[in-house]
Formats: C-alpha cells, sequence, structure tokens
C-alpha cells in the first residue's frame, strides 16, 4: 500500500519516469500550511453537554506534543524531497534558501519549529514571527469596515446560512452531546439545536455566527482533534462514531466556516494581506523554500479568493486537516525553456495522524493535484507561469 502511494505522489510532483527528471528543475517552493494537532480552542464545552470531554496535557488552543510529532514527520518527508529535486542540500539553509514564517500564535509557531528541528536537525533556522497580535498577514479580520460593506456581508452570510441542510446533523450531535441536559439547556434555555436561531453579525471587524451553529463546530472540532490525538474510540465523542457519523457531523464544521468566511467579498477582504504576501514571495526574489505557517480560517478565505477549484481529500475527515499544505511550485521546463506551475495539496491520511505515522520519501504522506482558475493546467499538471503570475495580478482589492 505504501508503495502505490509513492508512485501517485511523484507523479503528482513531477518525479516519476513519465515527467523526465532532467527535462523538469524545481526552481522554488512555498508551502502554506495549516497548524498541526492542537487542543480544542472553545473554552466552554462544558456548557453544551453534561458529559466529561477526554482531557489533553496542553492548555486550549495549543499544538500538542503529538502534534509536533507529527509536524516533525512533514519536515522530514519534505527536507527529503526537496533534496532529491536538488533545491536544498544536505546542509543547514541560510535565508537565501529557506524562510519560515508563522502566525504569533502558539500552535503556528510550535509547529513550524517542528518542521524546521526535523527537516534540518542540528541546525539553527529561525521561525520568524511578528511579536504583537494580531499579526495583520494571518489575522481573520475585515479591513473594509464601512456600514455598506458590513450590511451586504451580514445579507450574504445570512442567505448562506438559510441554505445550509443541517437540521438532521445537527439533531443528531444534539442526540450525541445530550444537550437537553446542558447548561446551556438548563440555565440559558437554549435547547434545541435544530430550531434555536442562531445569530448572524459582525462585531468590529470580526465576521460572527452565534448559537447552535457556532456550538457544533466547536463539538465536532474537538471530536476531530481527540480521535487524531490518539484517545481511545470509547473516549471520542464517547463512542458514538461510526464512518457514516463522521461523514455526517464533519458537514456542520463545514457549513459554519462557509457561513462566516466563504462569501467572495468577504473572503477576498479578509485574505488581503496574506495573498499579496505570497505574491510577494513567489513573483518576487525570495528565498528557494518558504514555509508560511496559518490556521484553517486562512485556507477558508484565502482559497476562493485566489481562484482554486473545488477539491476532496481521500481517506480524510476534513478538507483542510491538522499539517495539511498546499504547495505552489515553480518548475522550468529545460526543452521548451518556459517557467511552469504546479500545485498540491499535501496531507497526512486520518489514519496517518491518529497512528502518528513515520514520513519519507518512502512512506509519503498522500497528496492531491490543485487547479485555479484561470491556469490551465496539461496532462502533467503543470500551467504556464505567466498565467498563474496574470491571475494573481488580477486580484483587486477594494482600499477601503
Amino acid at each position: 500500500m505504501a508503495s502505490s502511494y509513492l508512485v501517485l505522489f511523484s507523479l503528482l510532483l513531477a518525479t516519476s519516469a513519465h515527467v523526465p527528471a532532467p527535462r523538469y528543475k524545481l526552481r522554488k517552493v512555498l508551502i502554506f500550511s495549516r497548524h498541526a494537532i492542537r487542543t480544542p480552542v472553545a473554552t466552554a464545552l462544558n456548557e453544551i453537554t453534561p458529559k466529561c470531554w477526554p482531557e489533553f496535557e496542553e492548555e486550549p488552543g495549543y499544538l500538542t506534543a503529538k502534534g509536533a510529532m507529527v509536524e516533525g514527520q512533514m519536515g522530514v518527508f519534505f527536507s527529503e524531497w526537496l533534496q532529491k529535486e536538488g533545491l536544498l542540500t544536505g546542509d543547514c539553509p541560510d535565508e537565501s534558501m529557506f524562510h519560515a514564517y508563522a502566525n504569533i500564535k502558539q500552535r503556528t509557531k510550535a509547529s513550524a519549529r517542528a518542521f524546521v528541528e526535523h527537516a534540518f536537525p542540528g541546525c539553527n533556522v529561525t521561525v520568524h514571527h511578528k511579536n504583537k497580535y494580531p499579526d495583520p498577514v494571518f489575522a481573520p479580520i475585515l479591513h473594509n469596515t464601512t456600514e455598506a460593506f458590513k450590511e451586504a456581508a451580514v445579507i450574504s452570510m445570512k442567505g448562506r446560512l438559510h441554505a445550509l441542510k443541517l437540521t438532521d446533523a445537527l439533531n443528531d450531535l444534539s442526540s450525541i452531546l445530550d444537550f437537553s441536559n446542558s447548561k446551556k439547556c438548563l440555565e440559558d434555555h437554549e435547547c434545541d439545536f435544530a430550531v434555536d436561531k442562531n445569530k448572524i453579525s459582525i462585531d468590529k471587524d470580526k465576521t460572527s455566527v452565534k448559537g447552535p451553529l457556532k456550538y457544533g463546530n466547536e463539538a465536532v472540532d474537538a471530536f476531530v482533534m481527540a480521535y487524531f490525538q490518539g484517545f481511545p474510540t470509547e473516549e471520542v465523542a464517547w463512542g458514538s462514531m461510526s464512518p457514516e457519523r463522521w461523514h455526517e457531523l464533519i458537514r456542520i464544521m463545514r457549513g459554519y466556516h462557509d457561513v462566516v468566511f466563504n462569501d467572495t467579498a468577504i473572503a477576498k477582504d479578509i485574505s488581503k494581506n496574506l495573498i499579496q504576501y505570497i505574491k510577494t514571495r513567489l513573483l518576487n526574489k525570495s528565498s528557494a523554500v518558504t514555509l508560511l505557517m496559518g490556521h484553517d480560517a486562512n485556507f477558508y478565505t484565502f482559497l476562493p479568493t485566489l481562484g482554486i477549484k473545488y477539491y476532496e481529500l481521500q481517506d480524510q475527515l476534513e478538507n483542510i486537516p491538522p499539517g495539511g499544505k498546499i504547495v505552489f511550485q515553480k518548475w522550468y521546463d529545460v526543452i521548451e525553456e518556459k517557467e511552469l506551475l504546479k500545485i498540491n495539496f499535501v496531507y497526512q491520511s486520518s489514519h496517518q495522524l491518529r497512528k502518528g505515522s513515520k514520513l519519507s520519501l518512502a512512506y509519503p504522506p498522500r497528496s492531491i493535484l490543485l487547479e485555479i482558475n484561470g491556469c490551465e493546467v496539461d496532462s502533467k499538471g503543470f500551467c504556464p507561469w505567466e498565467d498563474f503570475a496574470r491571475a494573481l495580478n488580477a486580484i483587486e482589492f477594494n482600499s477601503s
């Protein structure tokens, strides 16, 4: 099984016999990553169920030791791949070769450190980050805070909320949580996930959904992180999960993020600084390899703004799993004498994350090819670099 995934990964990253290595040379890589496994972010989980949650050792929202370990394995794999393609050597890289930049949150800084420490053992590779919160590159905040923009955004969010078909999933989750006996129900009289109204608003510069959808997102996120962390199955959602149930409940998380982030205008406005940072790193002179460590919220706003086409990950609960990475690759076709783009989503399967599998070129993570609007790929997964640059430069941001 491992060998078959290696063949698939090699094909996607243009290292197989179908794409001769001498013809295509890797010139630059930007790895845009979500942090690895963390503890649940929500601090009020005990208010939505009378049951006891699994106990993590780390503080809420922190990278776990397991998370650092699995992210380190990603570092091992990428180091081997980048050396194989000749972009890096086995020596300690300087800033011209490798640059790491993480959001200021503990889980992103620690994830980036785990990556570089395993990718370059014994090397003193700096993980750059701001010293003051929030970092404008990563902060999921609105830049256009005019009343007209916010009113339009709220209308769009309400439309997305009403389009969700989550009644059965929310009712099922309510049963798993025993929500009718929770503090929220008994004291706050919010007793029905599927009936109680969600409240949509923009609080200063942040889009917000409060109510059953938010509680549902927090609960399912806690289930997912407990599963990836490796808690016994009887402790994950109190032993109630099945493959079918996972599929159904994950829709709650996707629905929540769709409402909060995926409106076109909202996504573009929030991702403005991130897109501009990535654009600068890719189109201008910069390090051969850049590691950018952020959050799933960054992916949710970045993907539609850049025009990444819809995708599904195989053998993975989430579509933006912990440690998942969008890998932008700039290749050079020696024969045609032109620059090319390839984009892959590299991730660990649910089984790999839960097991804490060792990774290497021989035992790689999973990978799928991503496509971007305005940059048509050929049979090998490449699209012209100039088309990609044109698509990036065509993204216009409101100056408000």
